[in-house]
């Protein structure tokens, strides 16, 4: 089937799509994000589309899953904030939380520094939280690309932290009733 005419059976697909959609979220915003969400990632894997395979299944099952994939993670992310909320509220400390945010600020800026590809990437897939593929696909690239450029990105975030503590270590131990 010639892709301008599976994009136009997409096209008619668009109503079944948000039903089923709205039927999943019970949301319309959530429901037009997934719908668009679905058709980004058919047309972008339309190479993969088997035409032996019905195209509103093959639509359908990427909807489900990418509707199943959300609910994971945001699952996930409840349960990651509620942890570090239970650790916030028990151990609170104002100077903490000062240094805290600047060493985050510190942090930030190095990132900004960072090649271009390694930022671009470490950004996408620990902060995003997009999957490897997803991050490769949307590049261009292949999955080993995306985690290389990863690995060289976290590689020198950790040399740039582990100065930071050395130097800091450095610190406590001149000071009167440092570490020593």
């Amino acid at each position: 089937m010639p892709e301008d005419t599976l994009k136009t059976e997409m096209i008619r697909l668009l109503p079944k799509l948000r039903s089923f959609a709205l039927r999943l979220c019970r949301n319309p915003d959530q429901a037009d994000d997934l719908v668009q969400t679905t058709c980004e990632r058919a047309i972008r894997s339309l190479d993969q589309f088997d035409p032996a395979t019905r195209l509103d299944s093959w639509m359908f099952r990427i909807l489900q899953n990418l509707y199943f994939n959300s609910v994971r993670d945001t699952a996930n992310r409840a349960r990651l904030f509620d942890l570090a909320m239970l650790d916030f509220e028990d151990s609170y400390d104002g100077a903490k939380a000062a240094a805290s945010s600047l060493e985050l600020q510190k942090v930030q800026a190095f990132i900004g520094q960072l090649e271009e590809d390694n930022r671009q990437v470490l950004l996408k897939i620990a902060i995003e939280g997009q999957s490897y593929k997803d991050v490769a696909e949307e590049l261009g690239v292949p999955i080993g690309t995306v985690t290389s450029r990863l690995a060289r990105a976290r590689l020198k975030l950790r040399e740039f932290l582990e100065k930071k503590d050395t130097a800091q270590g450095t610190k406590l131990r001149s000071m009167p009733g440092g570490m020593s």
